[in-house]
């Protein structure tokens, strides 16, 4: 930012500030006087504004500090204070028009980074976007969470629709037999299957107490990272087990029948790389049997201290409260979730706090509303198996 954007911005805002003590004393026409010199400063802020931008825009994307030399700022430096403008905004505090131009400069590069354009969000809902430190806060709390996207294919996206090419299993031909100085045929060639998404809105908001506003930054990000992580992975997890739950439920009455879903439903390829989802009723089953030698069947693995194996296949549990069991029947998902389901994410989690919206007023709180973006969309429907487990203890 040169050194004329920022007097620019300095008298604008002093400006502005001159308006609001006008309007607290009832000079309406000092106040209305007053803002005709807002509406010119606000013209010239705007007009320097696209100067700089075009400037910019020649120089690819760099600025030019106060002695028109190009300047990149640090984006360290550039994220910590974009994080305290956040906190400011989440506080309710003023946020003048060079603290603006932080968070543009800061949204212009975040989404540049990811291969998107300015604005980042074009269905027009207007947010703050998370800082990238806080950002990587809730991906790691999320795991905690037992964010089931670990297990299924993610592709960051920077657009709210599009469509992907994925490549699928093909049945494979071998080479043909030819003859000296033969025509070769041509051989089979990869399959792709083009993968539509449309990435919706997912929000909630989180009623912020005077006392946690008032309370350190540290605090405040702590206690709001941790509320959006598990929404977040809670959200996650609805979607992708009501995509899983669309397959053709099969009855596994046995060991065998899981052996059998490993060993013949599923391609050899899917079956090395699969995993087995289910519920803690499917999992305290698998648990308790044992083989001819009384010894269990699940080994412990080495790698993930805490997590079992059945025949080297990794197991994730699912709250019974989330995927419920109905009767003596436990859901159980077999397979390679990676190549049955793509998840389709917006990368930035957005921001907003009110005041006066919602049950702020009457509470004498703030209310904090947080949006994700993300859409589901099913692959490869043979790389994974339903089954419904018999749980019926054995006498």
């Amino acid at each position: 930012m040169t050194k004329e954007l920022r007097a620019l911005l300095q008298k604008l805002d002093t400006a502005k500030q001159e308006v609001r003590t006008m309007l607290a004393d009832d000079k309406t026409n000092e106040a209305k006087e007053k803002m005709e010199e807002v509406r010119s400063l606000q013209a010239k802020v705007d007009l320097q504004r696209e100067l700089e931008d075009t400037e910019a825009r020649g120089l690819g994307g760099l600025e030019l500090d106060d002695k028109g030399n190009i300047e990149e700022r640090d984006m360290q430096e550039l994220e910590k204070e974009y994080t305290g403008i956040v906190l400011r905004g989440i506080r309710r505090r003023g946020i003048n028009d060079e603290m603006r131009s932080v968070i543009r400069e800061y949204e212009r590069r975040a989404v540049m980074n990811e291969g998107g354009t300015n604005p980042a969000i074009a269905d027009g809902d207007v947010g703050i976007l998370v800082p990238k430190d806080i950002q990587t806060q809730i991906n790691t709390l999320m795991r905690d969470w037992n964010d089931l996207s670990q297990y299924v294919t993610v592709e960051n996206v920077s657009t709210l629709s599009g469509t992907r090419v994925m490549e699928t299993d093909a049945d494979m031909t071998p080479f043909a037999d030819i003859a000296e100085y033969g025509h070769i045929p041509e051989t089979d060639n990869p399959k792709f299957t083009p993968i539509e998404y449309k990435v919706k809105s997912r929000a909630g908001y989180l009623p912020l107490t005077n006392d946690l506003l008032a309370d350190a930054d540290a605090n405040l990000i702590g206690y709001v990272t941790s509320w959006i992580a598990r929404k977040a992975a809670h959200t996650r997890n609805v979607h992708i087990l009501a995509k899983l739950q669309t397959l053709t439920p099969k009855a596994l009455a046995d060991l065998k029948a899981i052996n059998k879903v490993l060993n013949v439903d599923l391609d050899p390829a899917i079956s090395r790389s699969a995993i087995m989802l289910t519920n803690q009723d499917g999992y305290n089953w698998l648990d308790n049997q044992v083989d001819g030698n009384g010894r269990p069947i699940l080994m412990d693995d080495f790698t993930q201290p805490g997590r079992k194996l059945y025949k080297g296949r990794p197991i994730a549990v699912v709250s019974n409260r989330n995927l419920p069991s109905s009767g003596t029947k436990a859901p159980m998902f077999v397979g390679n979730l990676k190549q049955f389901l793509v998840l389709f994410n917006r990368r930035f989690f957005e921001l907003a706090s009110t005041r006066e919206g919602g049950d702020a007023w009457r509470r004498n709180t703030t209310e904090m509303r947080t949006i994700m973006r993300d859409d589901y969309v099913k692959w490869d429907a043979a790389a994974a198996v339903y089954g419904q487990l018999d749980i019926t203890p054995t006498p």
